[in-house]
């Protein structure tokens, strides 16, 4: 149990820091894909995350595939991000119209 409060301390500036920490993986997306928008989305775009929730980040590209399996998605996520706490969504335009109501609010970082 102390180590479960350990982790929600650690995750009170993960927190703190969650526009900063999107900012960055927005910039190594931009690497890896044209014209790309991030945002974030999910329980902190909503302002009802908790300490034990994770980082939703939304990233939309046309260089993303409709269809992808796990190697490269397990890829994309590597080169993006080494924290587990941040959950990527990758989509490209179509699919993103297609759900888009699903993504709201979001919070435009790029």
């Amino acid at each position: 149990m102390i180590e479960y409060y350990k982790l929600l301390e650690k995750n009170i500036e993960f927190f703190e820091k969650a526009i900063e920490i999107a900012e960055k993986v927005g910039e190594k997306a931009m690497e890896l894909f044209d014209n790309c928008e991030v945002y974030v989305v999910g329980s902190y775009a909503r302002k009802e995350h908790k300490l034990s929730s994770d980082l939703d980040v939304l990233v939309i590209s046309e260089d993303i595939p409709r269809k992808y399996d796990f190697d490269w998605y397990f890829r994309i996520v590597k080169k993006l991000t080494d924290d587990h706490r941040i959950n990527l969504h990758l989509l490209n335009r179509e699919m993103f119209k297609e759900v888009e109501r699903l993504y709201s609010p979001r919070i435009r970082i790029i």
